[in-house]
């Protein structure tokens, strides 16, 4: 295949490189340092068990210069999906897939908004991935399966060509019984630990642990899972507890990705998370109160407001 890659930090460098060593045809759609760093030594991935670079691959800040590629993977933040529509637009052509890694619960929806909706497809990862320094990365941990699946019953084709794509590359993949409840599940889980960590300006350790913060995690879980209901999604009973057992077994220094990009002055994937659970339980009839407060307690340092 030939695949774009919009979005050269941490996911897109990991699945890119992959996808290189797979044999499939790969341009970067980059900037910056980044770009220089790609254009001069590739990709390097470091893992527990093995380390390798990739560098028969295009990098380019000009989507026009690629053209329409069979799949797009979309690796960028949430905040940056406007900001990459023009060379979204230059890469899909009638027949592209389109599969954004974003945080949040209605990505495809956005993206379908700036350009032709066909065959965007919903999907996620859970992947721990990390930035050494632009176009190196390091993946520890389980290679934990990216989740897609279509939104639309016509894009089911597209969900097993992209599938069939990246476990050609010896990525784990996989396709859900419903994308959907996926995509919710992980939002019950980012909401939680990125709000109640940012607030607070602590890693998960000391929050789970204090009895007032972690019932802060379960009361805003509660309300994300409203929310969904009243979209139609329905979630496991036990989706709850689910989460908090994952909340329980990390180490007790990690901290959310909201809290790392608050500490070092970088833009918040607020409007994303907290702001969409206000905003659709705001159309929905749903109380949200919980959500409300961390989005006005965050707002003004991440300068955002609902949209």
């Amino acid at each position: 295949m030939k695949i774009g890659i919009i979005g050269a930090g941490a996911l897109g460098c990991y699945y890119g490189a992959k996808l290189v060593r797979g044999g499939h045809r790969v341009c970067f759609i980059a900037r910056g340092a980044t770009l220089q760093a790609l254009r001069t030594r590739g990709v390097c991935v470091r893992r527990d068990a093995e380390q390798f670079a990739v560098t028969d691959l295009q990098a380019t800040d000009q989507a026009r210069e690629v053209g329409p590629v069979d799949l797009v993977l979309v690796a960028t933040k949430s905040y940056d999906l406007k900001s990459i529509a023009p060379a979204l637009r230059m890469l899909k052509g009638p027949e592209t897939i389109v599969l954004p890694l974003q945080n949040g619960v209605d990505i495809a929806e956005q993206l379908g908004a700036l350009t032709e909706p066909a065959h965007i497809l919903g999907g996620l990862t859970y992947l721990p991935v990390s930035t050494v320094e632009p176009g190196v990365v390091r993946q520890t941990g389980e290679e934990k399966p990216m989740l897609l699946g279509p939104l639309r019953a016509a894009d089911q084709p597209a969900a097993d060509a992209a599938l069939g794509a990246l476990r050609q590359a010896g990525i784990a993949a996989e396709i859900p019984a419903d994308i959907r409840v996926a995509l919710w599940m992980k939002f019950l889980l980012a909401v939680c630990t990125m709000g109640v960590q940012s607030v607070c300006g602590r890693p998960i350790g000391p929050t789970r642990e204090d009895p007032d913060t972690r019932a802060l995690y379960t009361a805003c879980m509660r309300e994300v899972a409203a929310v969904a209901a009243r979209t139609g999604v329905v979630l496991p009973d036990d989706a709850q507890e689910q989460m908090m057992t994952a909340i329980d077994a990390y180490p007790a220094n990690v901290k959310a990705s909201m809290l790392q990009d608050l500490e070092h002055g970088r833009p918040l994937e607020l409007d994303a998370m907290h702001g969409t659970v206000v905003r659709l339980g705001e159309a929905l009839g749903v109380a949200t109160p919980v959500n409300r407060f961390i989005y006005a307690a965050l707002k003004l340092r991440a300068g955002h407001s609902i949209s």
